[in-house]
């Protein structure tokens, strides 16, 4: 064999082991970008069962109510009743989610996360608070709803 051919060889891997190592390192850096994609994704699932678990609180006794309001009328409204029955299973979910919804959205980010720069760009979590504190506000006032209820009508 030429010196010329094993020298050309010896190159070849070399650029194989430095192509490798790349690859090694940037599979690492998408995992854990994915890994903290992950994470955002199941807080925003999470606030958005949880403003679906907020609608539902309110689909026996708040919501006929509002739409009734806006001119909204027929046959179904009334039967919208019949889901009270349901009040502390949809009560149970919707604070399962927002409690979940909670959890990520303060949960800190570990400094070992970021040690190297893959959250350069943290991701703002402002809207989802806000959204995750509305609907408990609304579930809350659904729950509350029915025992206020007399109260208010006596006037």
């Amino acid at each position: 064999m030429s010196l010329y051919f094993l020298q050309t060889v010896e190159r070849w891997k070399e650029q194989d082991k430095g192509d490798s190592m790349d690859q090694t390192i940037s599979d690492q850096t998408s995992d854990q970008t994915r890994q903290g994609g992950d994470d955002t994704t199941k807080g925003w699932g999470a606030t958005g069962f949880g403003v679906l678990g907020a609608l539902a609180m309110t689909s026996c006794c708040i919501l006929p109510l509002v739409l009734v309001s806006f001119g909204v009328t027929g046959v179904f409204i009334a039967q919208l009743g019949a889901l009270y029955a349901y009040k502390w299973y949809t009560f149970a979910l919707s604070a399962a989610f927002i409690g979940y919804g909670f959890y990520k959205a303060y949960k800190p980010v570990s400094p070992d996360a970021c040690a190297d720069g893959t959250c350069a760009r943290p991701i703002n979590r402002t809207v989802m608070r806000v959204t995750l504190w509305a609907a408990a506000a609304v579930v809350a006032v659904a729950i509350g709803f029915p025992y206020i209820t007399p109260f208010i009508l006596k006037f």
